[in-house]
């Protein structure tokens, strides 16, 4: 039988050659991104070998990984794989353990020919356990045979990939575990190579960025401007959805949204943060990530409802210093799951240098304006009802949904928002909501 050729490397058709050509042609032509590699893998490998096919690549923590999860002939099993994970922590990203951690801590697949149901549930954590037996399998299964091999590149492991063998014909043999490894290998090779065509875009980025903020900085005559050109700079070059830069009012004990980009919400609510009891401690040392489900779980999520109106999942804080000094923090938030890596966490770092250098040149340069922006305008002489409907309004509630929240006539809601638009010098909601943000009035 003639050898196949694939990107250069020729492949014997007889033994499992052919399932690594097979699949060698779909990534390459599939997007250099990591997820569509995993997908396009596992997706193909269900075809190829009738299974579940799960994919397991770590995150820069590597306490944590990534999942995709396929099976074309049974499309609800995978989807029961992505609700159990979804159970467990969070959808497309788990802890890493179990068998995936066992492969990948000895470098060596793992081949189960079969286990019963029962017992494979036995298997698992506590949670899991409790998972399937409030959540029977969309199928129906009697034993399960796995076969997890690790992902390998430039002698390192990367995660697994393996098959969770449900249907049991064929059974899985020992002769499947060296083209499951030589398709794993493969599919990491692909996945190394997404990631550095990646960085290297992101390192063009990152300079084109410090070269727009360096000339903002260096041309700019108020401090809020340059402020806001960092964060659009940040959303419009970066992959960031949104950002924020909270400064440290004069007192020292809370901070204040002085500049925004990348919202859906007109304006901020939750503006002012105490900083000893909102803010991370870690958020005021180094960049610190979190990922809202597990601020969520720990109780510490200061403005969730910020964060759901806008379908935050990810926030980066990066503190801004200057002279040894805290001087506020940068936030970036991701609506999708993002794991940032060491790299891109000594840039921010460094970004948020650079915005401390400014802001302290800022000070510097004219100390009582500069005192001005930080803290704000006074307040405007608001009566109760008045603060009241500034806070929903600045929370982005229609007068309907105020005046049902105050239990006033939509008439009322009217009149009074004309007069606090009067009182404060502003000409709509959208005005009055930055304004009342960015200066502190409440």
């Amino acid at each position: 039988m003639n050898p196949i050729r694939v990107a250069g490397v020729e492949f014997d058709s007889s033994g499992g050659d052919e399932r690594l050509a097979a699949l060698s042609r779909d990534l390459s032509e599939t997007a250099l991104d990591v997820t569509a590699i995993l997908t396009t893998s596992t997706s193909t490998l269900s075809r190829i070998r009738p299974a579940t096919w799960v994919a397991v690549i770590m995150n820069p923590d590597p306490g944590t990984s990534r999942v995709v999860a396929a099976d074309v002939g049974a499309p609800a099993m995978a989807d029961y794989i992505d609700r159990y994970m979804a159970a467990l922590f969070e959808p497309g990203r788990t802890p890493t353990a179990g068998l995936s951690q066992q492969v990948i801590e000895s470098g060596s697949p793992v081949l189960n020919p079969g286990v019963p149901l029962n017992d494979f549930i036995k298997m698992l954590s506590t949670e899991g356990q409790a998972f399937i037996r409030a959540n029977p399998p969309p199928m129906e299964v009697e034993s399960i045979g796995a076969l997890i091999a690790p992902m390998r590149v430039g002698g390192a492991t990367i995660g697994t990939l393996g098959m969770l063998d449900w249907r049991r014909n064929p059974l899985l043999v020992e002769a499947d575990v060296p083209w499951v490894q030589a398709v794993a290998d493969r599919v990491a090779l692909s996945v190394e190579h997404a990631r550095l065509v990646a960085t290297t875009h992101d390192r063009v980025e990152r300079m084109d960025l410090i070269r727009a903020i360096a000339l903002a900085n260096r041309y700019g005559q108020d401090l809020r401007l340059t402020l806001r050109v960092m964060v659009e700079q940040v959303t419009a070059r970066l992959a960031i959805d949104a950002a924020d830069i909270l400064l440290l009012t004069e007192p020292g004990s809370e901070l204040v949204v002085v500049a925004s980009a990348g919202f859906r919400s007109p304006s901020l609510p939750d503006y002012r943060l105490s900083v000893d009891a909102d803010m991370p401690a870690q958020a005021t040392s180094r960049p610190h990530v979190d990922h809202l489900a597990d601020l969520d779980r720990a109780g510490r999520n200061p403005r969730r409802s910020l964060f759901a109106r806008e379908g935050f999942r990810t926030v980066l804080r990066v503190p801004l210093h200057a002279r040894n000094k805290l001087l506020g923090v940068l936030e970036l938030y991701n609506r999708s799951l993002v794991d940032w890596d060491q790299d891109w966490l000594d840039f921010f770092e460094m970004l948020g240098d650079l915005a401390g250098v400014a802001i302290d040149y800022a000070v510097l340069a004219a100390p009582g304006d500069a005192g001005r922006r930080i803290t704000g305008t006074p307040q405007p002489e608001l009566s109760d009802l008045e603060t009241d409907m500034l806070r929903l309004i600045v929370e982005g509630f229609t007068n309907g949904e105020i005046s049902n929240r105050l239990h006033r006539s939509a008439n009322t809601i009217k009149f009074h928002v004309r007069r606090i638009l009067e009182k404060t010098g502003t000409a709509n909601r959208t005005e009055l909501a930055r304004r009342a943000t960015r200066e502190g009035w409440l």
